[in-house]
């Protein structure tokens, strides 16, 4: 490690200015002096959720918590007692469940050099153990629905993950595969209750590792997964605790967020990793992996852009409203392949209706009923289709009606009682 002295030095700076400066952001946003990027949530520092900012300082906390522990540097540990006690205020303020845990694993190991396990006895280590389990079991059912949630993400994105081409699908297209993997998986029947309840269009899969094997292929998932064991085990065998403990945050991080859809995040990942790599006395190994790890951040930043769906959509809607429904639906139509959102197909099947194409219309409202069977709204729509005299079926329009009463909402609303009247009208005309 003494080989690379001045970039592991350079590396510790360039991490303890991002971590500082999005801290230091947090702190603003947090007393209102400077406004954050998303009015749903108080902190976000650069980036537009609180989720992704609180895990982009629990990258950093383990190194900065090692610094305040193990550090003969002054300065380099006047640093870490400001990253600690920033990340202490922000990261509990912010409800990160990924992001606590990530600070809890990665700041044990990072303090671990100054423990003995053997000193600490069985007792002690069952009692942290417990303490651990505890823990975790509490964090889930804080956000019982939303874990649920994401337990579902990652089974139906590990299927996905298999069954992706070698070279996988592309950056940009991962949630519209995700999005078409879920809608098969409730099609087939194989959904529980809990999980149809839970459902929902992520426009990430909450798993790094299965979000670059869908986007890249497996084999560059695997890839990442070697840097990432290959850094840890090094830095650890080297006594580099500080850049260990980072490495596992890291992993932690990538096991349950979406970490790569912010530049800044990205550079602070490949930093941690070189941090590690550089820890070992071989040249060629240490030079090697950093050399890897750098070609494939730059290709990562510059292959990995994303179709802008929000605006997109905006268009398109406004077109279906303008009655301009063919052009809405080329729109809507290229957008398919790169989102979830089962609102898209909704608005297809609107614009086919409207058209008088009833199969088409039936097909992609069906589409959207087994990707969130949890919505109403598609199956209102299917009841207003089967109400049309150029589409009339009327014991489909009554099975749809009766589905609409019987299902529960899961954010009760006027729209909700408005459809559930309709229905109920259609059910007392065909008594």
């Amino acid at each position: 490690m003494k080989k690379y002295r001045i970039q592991i030095s350079l590396v510790v700076v360039m991490l303890y200015c991002i971590g500082l400066w999005e801290a230091m952001t947090g702190v603003m946003q947090l007393i209102g002096l400077t406004q954050n990027l998303h009015d749903s949530y108080n902190i976000t520092g650069s980036f537009y959720n609180s989720g992704p900012y609180a895990c982009c300082l629990a990258l950093i906390f383990p190194f900065a918590l090692h610094d305040v522990n193990s550090s003969h540097n002054k300065f380099q540990k006047l640093a870490g007692w400001v990253m600690v006690l920033l990340c202490a205020i922000l990261i509990p303020a912010t409800m990160s469940r990924t992001a606590i845990i990530a600070c809890c694993i990665g700041g044990i190991i990072a303090i671990s050099d100054k423990w003995s396990l053997k000193r600490l006895g069985w007792i002690k280590l069952l009692i942290i153990g417990v303490s651990c389990v505890t823990i975790a079991g509490g964090i889930y059912f804080i956000k019982k629905n939303s874990a649920d949630g994401r337990f579902l993400m990652w089974k139906v994105a590990a299927q996905t993950a298999i069954e992706v081409p070698m070279t996988g699908v592309g950056w940009a297209n991962v949630a519209g595969t995700y999005g078409e993997a879920q809608e098969e998986y409730f099609a087939s029947g194989n959904g529980t209750e809990q999980e149809i309840m839970v459902a929902d269009a992520p426009e990430y899969v909450f798993n790094l590792y299965f979000q670059v094997a869908i986007a890249y292929g497996p084999a560059v998932a695997i890839m990442i997964v070697a840097l990432i064991i290959g850094g840890f085990i090094i830095a650890i065998r080297n006594n580099n605790y500080g850049f260990a403990g980072c490495i596992a945050a890291m992993a932690t991080v990538m096991f349950a967020s979406y970490p790569l859809q912010s530049p800044l995040f990205v550079v602070a990942i490949a930093l941690i990793l070189i941090g590690g790599w550089l820890s070992s006395p071989s040249s060629i190994i240490g030079l090697t992996a950093t050399a890897i790890i750098i070609v494939m951040t730059c290709l990562f930043l510059t292959h990995s852009e994303t179709r802008d769906i929000r605006n997109g959509f905006a268009v398109a809607h406004s077109l279906h409203r303008s009655r301009n429904y063919r052009k809405s639906n080329t729109l809507l139509l290229d957008l398919l392949p790169h989102t979830a959102d089962p609102m898209v197909l909704n608005i297809i099947g609107k614009n086919y209706r409207a058209l008088g194409m009833c199969d088409s219309a039936e097909y992609y409202l069906q589409q959207s009923v087994n990707r969130c069977p949890n919505r109403l709204y598609p199956h209102y729509l299917l009841m207003q289709l089967y109400g049309d005299s150029t589409c009339l079926n009327p014991s489909a329009q009554q099975r749809e009606a009766r589905i609409l009463l019987d299902m529960n909402e899961k954010i009760p609303s006027p729209a909700v009682d408005e459809m559930r009247m309709e229905a109920q009208s259609i059910l007392k005309r065909n008594k």
